[in-house]
């Protein structure tokens, strides 16, 4: 006689769920641009720093109603090189509500972004440090932001996202 048994978690998926790139890694050098799309979800973005030259990534806008859930992890093998690297919500539209908490010199500090003029995170150049992290989520119409950063002047909040989506 057959048990009834649920499916595994995420076998019951179905439409954008699949189609997402959970589990998939991809190699920025932090000086050339980078355009995620809805697809790309569930990417991790793997910074390797140390080159020269400012960059951007851009995340696909919100205003789509299949945006809730969208998903992107940047990791940082090195510190960043000469120049900024932005990750940019859609200009004006598009903001992150968050924090992204350091423990740089055993104090409790972070960035904190406020979810209604902050639209770019950005990793200044010469900065940052080998393994932090920075988690990217939307819902409800918001990139929440989270991660946790060894060089507390390594992030800082932007209000001038170059993403026109």
């Amino acid at each position: 006689m057959a048990k009834n048994i649920p499916p595994l978690y995420g076998q019951n998926k179905a439409g954008k769920e699949q189609s997402r790139a959970s589990g998939k890694v991809i190699t920025n050098d932090g000086a050339t641009a980078l355009s995620l799309a809805p697809q790309d979800s569930g990417i991790t973005v793997v910074i390797t720093g140390g080159v020269n030259g400012a960059a951007a990534c851009s995340l696909p806008s919100l205003a789509s109603a299949d945006s809730d859930g969208l998903e992107y992890t940047f990791l940082l093998t090195a510190a960043n090189g000469t120049g900024d690297y932005d990750i940019d919500a859609e200009d004006g539209k598009d903001f992150f509500i968050g924090h992204l908490n350091s423990v740089e010199g055993g104090s409790d500090a972070g960035v904190d972004f406020n979810g209604s003029s902050h639209d770019q995170c950005t990793l200044a150049a010469s900065k940052g440090a080998a393994g932090d992290r920075v988690h990217i989520f939307a819902a409800n119409g918001k990139w929440y932001i989270d991660g946790s950063i060894n060089d507390l002047d390594g992030f800082a909040v932007g209000t001038a996202s170059a993403n026109t989506s």
